[in-house]
């Protein structure tokens, strides 16, 4: 068995690289990663462990009502997805409180990506654990592929679908903040349910009807991944306008050099070495001028009463970059 051993030790560090994939491609303004791994860590411990009490209590009280297939199918296709998807994104409940971590959409679909991945690394763990011994090596193996290539990724999806929600409604005015997030929970819900029910009707067919169910839950997880990803690139690229455009302006105010507005906002250009003045920080300057057009762009999104804040930002990093600059 120790081949199945080292088969859930792959598979677990696997999540982190997951994790690792995905901090990496917002290329303008990185989360710190010390905040993305509390979210991932989240996910895995306080995320699993409360859902694991309530769908319980929720599967027990059912058994009571209906028989105990039924509520075990009610408990994995409808109530598991609800909770987990409600307990995964009550982590953006301290993001949102304590500190400035979601500037938008893409922010936001790291956050659920990572309390995603941390729920489904516990969850898979707990899986392998207890079919360890009962399960015949090649059905371990099995469990161990779908649950990495898998479930792995429909519970990634599904949080980042609610955090690219709430991502995209945070800084803006009216009825979006709540409808945005309501809606984006309603996806993640509809998505994961969809998987868990294809994979139990799956498991309870267990012939050439269940293996073609398996198969089309297989390609629909792989599709919502590369929907994501897509979703992704397309969020940077509004990013990279919003910052041209507001870097820009803020070149035309003086406050940098207009050339440096056609640097920051390019991801490979930024590589150069030569464009950033002699003794200045080139990643702090960086990081002072994207904050700066992201709140210039979230002040024109806000109401009246969030504008005062962010035009503190933005008079805070102005004064930074020419600082930097020496035009103070």
């Amino acid at each position: 068995m120790l081949a199945v051993l080292l088969a859930i030790v792959a598979a677990t560090a696997l999540m982190f690289g997951y994790l690792v994939f995905i901090w990496w491609l917002d290329r303008y303004e990185r989360e710190p990663l010390w905040v993305v791994l509390l979210t991932f860590f989240y996910g895995a411990v306080f995320g699993t462990c409360f859902s694991c009490v309530v769908n319980s209590s929720i599967g027990a009280i059912a058994a009571e009502v209906v028989s105990k297939d039924a509520a075990k199918v009610f408990t994995t296709v409808a109530v598991a997805p609800t909770v987990e998807e409600l307990m995964k994104g009550c982590v953006f409940i301290p993001l949102l409180l304590f500190g400035k971590n979601i500037d938008g959409r893409t922010d936001g679909l790291i956050y659920g990506a990572a309390v995603g991945l941390g729920f489904s690394t516990l969850e898979n763990l707990w899986y392998y654990m207890n079919n360890y011994n009962a399960a015949a090596p090649d059905e371990l193996f099995a469990l161990i592929f779908m649950r990495t290539l898998f479930t792995a990724l429909v519970h990634a999806v599904s949080s980042a679908l609610l955090g690219m929600s709430i991502g995209y409604a945070r800084h803006r005015r009216g009825m979006g903040k709540l409808l945005f997030p309501i809606f984006g929970y309603g996806c993640a819900v509809m998505f994961h349910g969809t998987w868990n029910g294809i994979a139990s009707f799956a498991g309870f067919k267990k012939d050439e009807v269940g293996v073609a169910a398996l198969l089309i839950g297989c390609l629909l997880v792989v599709g919502a991944s590369l929907f994501m990803f897509i979703l992704t690139q397309l969020s940077l690229h509004s990013e990279h306008k919003v910052m041209r455009r507001y870097l820009l302006d803020e070149a035309a105010r003086g406050v940098l050099p207009s050339e440096h507005a056609d640097i920051v906002p390019f991801w490979r250009r930024r590589w150069r070495s030569d464009w950033v003045p002699s003794g200045v920080n080139k990643h702090d300057y960086i990081k002072a001028a994207t904050l700066l057009a992201f709140r210039r762009h979230q002040m024109d999104l806000a109401g009246e009463h969030a504008q005062q804040r962010y035009m503190e930002d933005v008079a805070t990093y102005r004064a930074q970059l020419q600082k930097m600059l020496g035009r103070s």
